[in-house]
């Protein structure tokens, strides 16, 4: 089975269904091939944690979550990639791999050290490990059944430009890396029966690979976005085989299973790429659940860790749009507004948003806390990620759930100075140009009925431009992970406001 840039995904947040992913899923998939009857193995291509985590320290919490869930999955090698690097791999191999000397292991032949003049230090050398072999490996022989896998780790070129300016790690020639491991695999006694490349390149790259080292029968490569195409590309090689260029997607969307048969012809491999729907679920109580299925255990472990070590408090704001132009501005609460705005406000109190931290507090599960995971925190409160914005449940109860200021922002001089116009108009910063409007509640629900194009059409230029400014302003949380049926035209009615006042 083939996995790769999960990007810290450990989890669908579970808000909307239906989502696809997660670590839990994954290994009730894996438990299914195998209680088949099936040997299995797993390989993932690397990018196991953010690039660029919101938290850095719950980033790398991720990844040896991550990586001890591969372990129970039965994972035997893990690649590099730009998420690794860019964290710092010596401090991502801390977290696992230096603690002991386990599967899956780390393969990468092509990175090695930077010395303080910048010369390259062998791999060897510059990452000694806890036991034999060091923290990060060229290739690795896996024995699958009957069959044995020869698998390499390679970081391409596009990656490798990506991060050498940012990284104190050194890249040796890819050529001879990859040289080296097929020569290495051909003198073995177990010599394998496939070759696979976990390559951190495009497909692109990978062609090219194809051309120069014909032995690889399957190269998994980096997917430009989430959604994965459903058959590998076959790429003819010099000699006239064929080797499968695979991609699976983003985020633990989607895995790539591939079976080797033996037959009188010799291997035959058959690909199939598998969405990890809601069929995977764990079913059964939350407590049957945990004691089926290996992964939940870590995921708990990791909500309760983010819990006490309070990385919420870590969770960085910055200045909102409102405040760069208006530094002075801080947020109120929604009771602040209810003042003046008696009708808003009491529309705004029977809505889902005016509840949304209960979605973290009494519903979520596998894992639960997540009232303490600022990731999920941020769509769930008013201002996590801006200056004077939420920071707690005791701190700041006033800016708990979706408020007001969570889609006009910070609301403390319009508050003090209601007549200002200067201050009115910082409360509604999504609005391209003073003039522009939403439709009547009334209009959306006309507006449902037609397609895309149509509703286009309907609109006046001030509406179509007012429609389009407020759902990018939804998206950023309503967006294609969390949401993934989110429609303005249809959840606007749900929290209109204006439209309700009496």
């Amino acid at each position: 089975m083939l996995s790769g840039q999960m990007y810290g995904y450990l989890q669908p947040c579970g808000c909307r269904r239906p989502q696809l992913g997660g670590l839990e899923r994954r290994a009730n998939f894996i438990r299914g091939l195998r209680d088949r009857g099936w040997p299995v193995t797993a390989l993932d291509l690397g990018d196991v944690l953010p690039v660029a985590g919101v938290v850095p320290e719950q980033a790398i919490l991720k990844y040896g979550t991550t990586m001890a869930a591969l372990r129970e999955m039965g994972y035997s090698v893990v690649g590099v990639g730009r998420a690794e690097l860019s964290n710092g791999l010596y401090r991502v191999l801390a977290e696992y791999a230096l603690k002991k000397e386990q599967p899956p292991y780390t393969l990468a032949g092509n990175v090695g050290g930077k010395s303080g003049d910048d010369r390259i230090t062998s791999r060897d050398s510059a990452f000694p490990g806890p036991g034999s072999r060091p923290l990060v490996g060229s290739g690795e022989v896996v024995s699958v059944g009957k069959i044995r896998l020869g698998v390499v780790g390679a970081v391409g070129a596009s990656v490798r430009k990506a991060v050498e300016p940012l990284s104190r790690i050194g890249f040796t020639g890819q050529k001879e890396s990859l040289a080296a491991a097929v020569k290495e695999f051909a003198t073995r006694p177990d010599k394998p029966d496939v070759l696979i490349l976990l390559y951190q390149g495009t497909a692109a790259e990978a062609r090219e690979v194809v051309a120069s080292r014909p032995e690889f029968h399957v190269i998994l490569c980096l997917s430009p976005d989430p959604e994965a195409p459903e058959k590998p590309e076959t790429v003819t090689r010099p000699d006239g085989g064929k080797t499968l260029v695979v991609r699976v997607g983003q985020k633990g969307q989607y895995v790539g299973a591939i079976g080797v048969h033996r037959g009188p012809g010799g291997l035959d491999l058959r690909y199939q790429l598998v969405p990890l729907g809601e069929e995977y679920v764990t079913p059964g109580t939350e407590d049957e659940a945990r004691r089926v299925n290996p992964v939940l255990p870590f995921l708990d472990q990791y909500a309760a860790t983010v819990r006490d070590r309070s990385l919420l408090a870590k969770f960085p704001q910055s200045a909102h749009p409102a405040q760069v132009r208006q530094p002075t501005l801080s947020y109120v609460g929604s009771d602040r507004c209810a003042s003046c705005h008696a009708a808003e406000y009491d529309a705004w109190k029977v809505t889902q948003h005016a509840r949304a931290m209960d979605a973290l507090e009494k519903v979520a599960k596998r894992p639960e806390a997540r009232n303490h995971d600022g990731e999920c925190v941020v769509c769930h409160t008013v201002g996590l990620a801006y200056k004077t914005g939420y920071r707690d449940e005791l701190t700041t109860p006033n800016l708990k759930h979706v408020g007001c200021e969570a889609c006009h922002g910070p609301g403390s001089g319009h508050a003090a100075d209601p007549k200002n116009p200067a201050l009115l108009a910082l409360q509604s910063m999504w609005r391209p140009n003073s003039g522009d409007r939403l439709p009547p509640v009334a209009e959306f629900g006309r507006l449902a009925g037609l397609a895309a194009d149509d509703r286009e059409a309907a609109l006046s230029p001030t509406s179509k431009r007012a429609v389009a400014s407020v759902g990018r302003l939804c998206a950023g949380c309503h967006d294609r992970d969390n949401d993934p049926l989110f429609d303005l035209v249809t959840y606007w009615p749900k929290v209109a406001h204006l439209a309700r006042k009496k």
